[in-house]
């Protein structure tokens, strides 16, 4: 067998084995239960959304930033579910954030008093997780149009 021919097979071979891993990956994360894309429309907190849906990448989180699911999934007290692992059962953001809608201030709030209302809605909440970390790490999207595209027109 000439050369040519010895490296073209190993090519193959290398990319036949890169294949494999590929798609037990794929399959892995869709037998864990966790999407990887998750189309983050919430019609319960919000009926009728202005802005457009934004779409979170699991992957990308932990596979590309290497995040862990615990720096976003939290307990009651907002610590983080170390112990969290692809594919466990979660709690959605609404059980515990549970005012719909968006937050307002009333002028009388501290910055304190109104970090804590926000809180307490869904809208705050999801946007204080998102929004926070990016400001945090210094990394990510912090601005509205960054993460929410613009809404299709009809």
């Amino acid at each position: 067998m000439n050369h040519t021919v010895k490296q073209i097979l190993m090519v193959l071979t290398i990319a036949g084995v890169g294949m494999l891993f590929l798609t037990a990956g794929i399959n892995a994360a869709e037998e864990s239960g966790m999407p990887d894309v998750m189309t983050m429309k919430n019609e319960n907190a919000f009926p009728q959304h202005r802005m457009g849906i934004v779409e979170f990448s699991h992957k990308a989180h932990c596979e590309d930033y290497g995040l862990t699911c615990g720096e976003c999934h939290h307990d009651e007290n907002g610590q983080p579910l170390n112990d969290l692992a692809a594919g466990d059962p979660v709690q959605g953001c609404l059980e515990c954030h549970e005012k719909t809608g968006r937050p307002r201030r009333d002028q009388s709030m501290s910055p304190e008093e109104w970090q804590a209302e926000q809180l307490k809605y869904y809208y705050g909440a999801i946007h204080e997780n998102c929004m926070g970390c990016h400001k945090e790490k210094g990394a990510g999207p912090t601005r509205c149009t960054e993460c929410h595209p613009r809404p299709e027109t009809q």
